[in-house]
């Protein structure tokens, strides 16, 4: 909607007063002039009317923006077909179709996540597309990670899961993530993503469906395997699963749609201001363990940019053994 202002006009003559008003000015030499300042005039009942009408019209505004976008929420579209990892969400079914369009109303009328997943996006979707693609896995599986962690690497679920894919403690370590007092791997962005790659196609290969291994991901193997057996439903449409698990692929769908067609619902698209790079380096620990604080001085490093490089380090120390760290890429190697 365009608003068109009333432009307001005060008169070359108390622009020319205001000028006066506000200079510094001085009689020339061997003059004298009386220079003073004129009191400030009364605005002309012309200008006070154009005022009262933009803020009328301000008013209008501010009381009608509530309402069209509560018409515009109203107005979103679910569209006619969607493809998810290949497989067909089925939007013919009335129940689905409601599904999908709920989930899509929570999303576009709380604009500012959607809009951070697009903010964080470059910083971590280049390296998540690159492990699906060597896995040969859909590339759809990187909406997941915004539907869990909303792209972020710390965040940490009330249940106690952890990281950009929110693996539990049991769950990560069965795939190879080290988690104890030193060194929490699930808030490694790569090592996680690895681990998250493996345990879906295991997933997939058990299930045979993406839509219920991604529910199996969310309330677990065991859960699932017990709807299959006991409901023998022919879909996860179909399955009584959990609240949060039944809306699970409904919210990685609104996710795949509101990256790749922002603007369709009214998003504004959002860059990030900077994008780290960073290069790998190796570092063995012969001693019990190595003070952190200590390492980034000798090698020219801020410890709080190690520390913010390398989430997954829990604190000042790095055990005995052989480490991979990531480092600004404009540091030299350590040597």
């Amino acid at each position: 909607m365009r608003v068109r202002f009333p432009v307001i006009s005060l008169g070359l003559g108390a622009v020319f007063l205001a000028a006066l008003a506000g200079a510094n000015l001085r009689a020339p030499a061997g003059q004298a002039v009386d220079w003073r300042v004129v009191p400030d005039e009364e605005p002309e009942q012309g200008a006070l009317v154009e005022l009262e009408e933009l803020r009328r019209q301000l008013d209008e505004i501010e009381e009608a923006l509530p309402a069209a976008r509560s018409r515009a929420l109203a107005d979103l579209q679910v569209p006619s077909a969607v493809e998810l990892c290949g497989q067909i969400v089925p939007l013919d079914r009335p129940e689905v179709r409601e599904a999908l369009a709920y989930e899509l109303l929570l999303a576009v009328g709380r604009p500012l996540m959607p809009m951070l997943w697009e903010r964080r996006a470059p910083s971590l979707l280049p390296q998540i597309e690159t492990r699906l693609a060597a896995a040969d896995l859909p590339d759809d599986i990187k909406y997941l990670a915004m539907v869990e962690s909303d792209l972020r690497l710390t965040v940490r679920s009330p249940a106690g899961a952890v990281g950009l894919w929110q693996f539990m403690r049991d769950t990560g370590r069965r795939y190879g993530l080290r988690v104890d007092r030193y060194i929490d791997e699930r808030m490694d962005p790569d090592l996680s993503t690895d681990a998250a790659v493996a345990y879906l196609k295991d997933l997939h290969d058990r299930f045979g469906d993406w839509f219920v291994a991604f529910a199996a991901y969310n309330a677990g193997e065991t859960r699932v395997q017990n709807a299959l057996d006991e409901q023998s439903p022919p879909s996860y449409f179909d399955m009584y699963l959990p609240y949060e698990t039944r809306r699970y692929v409904h919210r990685i769908v609104v996710a795949k749609l509101l990256h790749e067609n922002p603007a369709t619902y009214g998003l504004a698209t959002m860059s990030p201001l900077h994008v780290p790079h960073y290069k790998t380096v190796e570092v063995q620990v012969r001693p019990a363990r190595a003070d952190l604080r200590v390492l980034a001085r000798e090698h020219g490093l801020g410890y709080a940019s190690l520390r913010l490089a390398n989430p997954k380090l829990l604190g000042p120390w790095l055990p005995r053994g052989t480490h991979r760290l990531r480092v600004p890429d404009d540091v030299p190697p350590a040597s």
